[in-house]
């Protein structure tokens, strides 16, 4: 049991010592300005058909290891409450309140997933966007064929090569 402890206060640690602090970075970031690129740490669309297997794994895999728990533990209370209001309706004396259980407990395992789901796409966009203003450099560089159409000489031979283009 204390290694378990140990394990998860490991990972625990690891995880919230990363970059991704989505409650500060969605102040400043939209995302709806999104746009994929290349070198993106986080893919929104491999959080969010994660979170729509297992509520709170796209935040997980987005770097939000606190938030994505907390969606898990309500997806698996609302499964308890689920169970137990199966039980009860089915096998137990109080049909009511077995049934109400049963019901809340559906609606909360929905609800939880449907919210897991947008939210891990958020969540991994908004992480992107901070990932890209932290990491931005100044220097690139292109490289383009080039064919001049012009004739400078009598011969008719036409000028090609690479230019390369080099900013800082």
């Amino acid at each position: 049991m204390k290694n378990l402890f140990l394990i998860l206060a490991g990972i625990l640690f690891i995880t919230s010592v990363t970059n991704a602090q989505y409650k500060i970075n969605k102040t400043q970031y939209d995302y709806h300005t999104y746009k994929r690129q290349v070198g993106d740490p986080y893919n929104p669309s491999v959080a969010g058909i994660s979170s729509f297997l297992i509520p709170g794994l796209g935040q997980m895999t987005s770097g939000e290891f606190i938030r994505g728990a907390v969606f898990l533990g309500g997806y698996a209370s609302c499964c308890v409450i689920f169970a137990v209001g199966f039980n009860e309706s089915w096998f137990g004396p109080d049909y009511k309140l077995g049934s109400t259980m049963l019901l809340s407990g559906l609606a909360g395992i929905l609800i939880v997933n449907l919210w897991s789901i947008v939210n891990a796409v958020h969540v991994a966009k908004v992480n992107d966007l901070a990932f890209r203003n932290n990491n931005k450099t100044s220097f690139s560089i292109q490289v383009q064929p080039y064919m001049n159409t012009t004739c400078y000489n009598k011969a008719g031979s036409i000028p090609a090569g690479i230019t390369l283009k080099v900013a800082f």
